[in-house]
């Protein structure tokens, strides 16, 4: 699968899908019988000793977690008397998941041999036919071998022109929609099941035709605009697919799916990922929304796309400019309160702010504070080791660092939301320390929330004198730039 920005982990706090009051209301609790218990019990061959099996779903109240311990022969047993009606979950054991379905009543059982995870899955049981279908789906159209060519998400379509990609996502929707008939003839299902699984393909096949323009250019080093006419696909999505309020019926992955087509429509926008300071682009960029998406899927996508120049393009002048357009257009005050609090918090992140200060224990375990480097110029890393691309990023880092090994630049390493032994095993695995670094551990999203931090990995630099000078820095792959902007930095003088 290939993410939305390749090479950066975007997060949104608080933002991820908009509530909508009518669909996320939590039922209330009625008089009567209660709903009769599901089941679930499993077996996995092979399975890592003493390892422990964790189950998420969906109650009436929220979300339910629990665990079960994995016996020596490899069994669990789930007993849960809190599911309503039918309701998306996710098993996982040692770093593999997978998606199941539990509607009340059902005693349902799973076996596999846990080194063919995916091929060997199979449910046996009231409420098998559902999570079969789940599980041979998923290893036919995803985890298996590509038996009638590339998926569209492989990275042999991303090669393919416009028209040969177009031709590729269709077929593989065909064939998914044919599956899930096909299945649902022979087997039957909920219907609320069938309908959330008709819309998961859709969801799939809208996903990789945003995400390839954007992928597709990087493969060929283009920024070619693609035609008006291969977003036509997006009148072909049933009604309301894309409104991004939470449902039960889909679950997390799906709702997640969601985000994704909409975070993926910035490229529709914008190919190159850049805004103008323009408000009369903003507006025929809204107005471009709404007809594709609809009101409600266009306010989320914008906003998501505006919230994108901030934290990942770092483009003040773009996001400010559109935000006019986003006031008049937007029908959710949601969104308008959370989009005006980043504007407001990103004012005081300008070039020549004083940057936000912080204490944390450095790798040492002693009080350092960014106060203390005060006449050095600060480059800040905001990492995580659950972050693959602040890993990757890491040997350039190391580089670039040495490159300024005995100059006034002092290269703090701000690990985000970590256990101290996490923590501490990637620096030594990743050789990070130097007489130029400090390694010190936010524990929670404080510091990095100061910086506005969403996007990781994060970069800023910060003059000798305290003051930001560019909250959002070139990254330490990028070294032309980064070093160049380190050596205007250290020209500067307090």
């Amino acid at each position: 699968m290939h993410p939305f920005l390749a090479g950066v982990l975007w997060l949104v706090p608080g933002l991820a899908l908009a509530q909508n009051p009518a669909a996320a209301a939590r039922p209330s609790a009625t008089k009567g019988p209660p709903p009769a218990p599901v089941v679930l019990r499993g077996h996995f061959a092979h399975a890592p000793a003493g390892d422990t099996v964790r189950l998420a779903y969906l109650t009436h109240f929220g979300r339910g977690r629990v665990k079960a311990p994995l016996g020596r022969a490899g069994d669990f047993e789930f007993t849960l008397r809190d599911v309503a009606v039918g309701t998306p979950a996710e098993v996982e054991c040692a770093g593999q998941r997978t998606r199941v379905y539990l509607t009340p009543g059902d005693h349902l059982t799973m076996t596999l041999d846990y080194a063919r995870f995916d091929e060997t899955l199979r449910y046996t049981g009231d409420g098998a036919n559902a999570n079969n279908y789940l599980a041979r789906s998923l290893w036919q159209f995803k985890y298996g071998p590509a038996e009638a060519g590339p998926r569209p998400r492989d990275d042999e379509a991303i090669a393919f022109t416009p028209e040969q990609m177009r031709r590729c996502a269709d077929a593989f929707r065909a064939k998914s929609h044919a599956f899930l008939a096909a299945w649902a003839l022979s087997h039957p299902l909920p219907p609320a099941f069938r309908a959330a699984a008709a819309v998961h393909i859709d969801l799939e096949w809208a996903l990789a035709l945003l995400e390839y323009p954007a992928l597709h250019n990087r493969l060929t080093r283009q920024q070619a605009a693609f035609p008006d006419a291969y977003y036509a696909f997006l009148a072909q999505l049933p009604p309301h697919t894309l409104d991004p309020y939470p449902r039960r019926d889909l679950g997390a992955e799906d709702n997640g799916l969601v985000m994704g087509v909409l975070l993926a429509y910035s490229f529709r926008l914008v190919p190159d990922g850049q805004l103008r300071a323009d408000p009369a682009d903003a507006e025929r960029l809204y107005a471009r929304a709404i007809a594709e998406l609809g009101q409600v899927a266009a306010d989320e996508a914008m906003l998501l796309f505006i919230d994108r120049q901030l934290q990942v393009e770092g483009n003040w002048a773009g996001a400010l400019a559109a935000y006019p357009a986003f006031r008049t257009w937007n029908q959710d005050s949601a969104r308008a309160k959370f989009l005006r609090r980043q504007i407001s918090q990103r004012r005081a992140l300008q070039p020549g702010q004083v940057a936000p200060g912080f204490a944390l224990a450095d790798h040492a375990g002693q009080p350092t504070s960014l106060e203390q480097w005060r006449g050095k110029v600060v480059y800040l890393d905001f990492w995580g080791t659950w972050c693959k691309p602040c890993l990757e990023e890491m040997p350039a880092s190391v580089a670039l660092r040495r490159r300024f090994l005995g100059q006034d630049v002092v290269f703090v390493y701000v690990d985000v939301s970590d256990t101290e032994t996490a923590w501490r095993r990637s620096v030594a695995t990743h050789r990070l320390l130097g007489e130029n670094s400090v390694h010190v551990r936010s524990p929670n999203q404080f510091v990095p929330a100061a910086y506005q931090v969403n996007a990781y990995p994060r970069y800023v630099l910060i003059g000798r004198d305290g003051r930001l000078i560019l909250p959002v820095a070139p990254r330490p792959s990028n070294a032309a730039e980064a070093a160049a902007a380190i050596e205007a930095a250290l020209a500067q003088r307090p």
